[in-house]
């Protein structure tokens, strides 16, 4: 009886610990200096030249949980004051919920090491997904 007991309890213990019923798929950024296609989704990319179209997109496996966000660029420097950090751009995008990704591009004309940003617009403190790369 003691064995079947414990054979029960480390079932369960497994059963537990190695399956997740809910797992949330977070949203995540892919980058890339072609259009991002089926074809080029492959071929992510992290390095860009000054002047460059640099096309993102977002992507949330689950769909958005609301239609507004705020993309944002911060730049990394030593010479500002909010922690190394400035802000470069700045801009609110409509999405359309019944899709599950966004798609567009951006340009950045000055080398560095850059951060790309989305917030939902009812809760501004902490991006719900964010990727870096550099320009050169």
């Amino acid at each position: 009886m003691k064995k079947l007991f414990t054979l029960i309890l480390i079932f369960f213990a497994i059963f537990l610990c190695g399956f997740s019923l809910h797992k949330s798929r977070k949203a995540y950024i892919m980058l890339s200096s072609a259009t991002i296609s089926n074809m080029t989704a492959q071929r992510i990319e992290r390095y860009f030249s000054c002047g460059q179209r640099i096309h993102y997109a977002l992507i949330s496996p689950d769909g958005f949980k609301y239609p507004a966000v705020r993309m944002q660029i911060s730049k990394q420097d030593e010479k500002t004051s909010n922690w190394g950090f400035s802000i470069i751009q700045s801009r609110d995008i409509t999405l359309d919920l019944a899709q599950n990704q966004y798609i567009d591009y951006i340009y950045i004309t000055k080398s560095g090491h850059y951060i790309l940003q989305f917030f939902y617009l009812n809760n501004k403190d902490y991006p719900f997904a964010h990727t870096e790369f550099m320009v050169q």
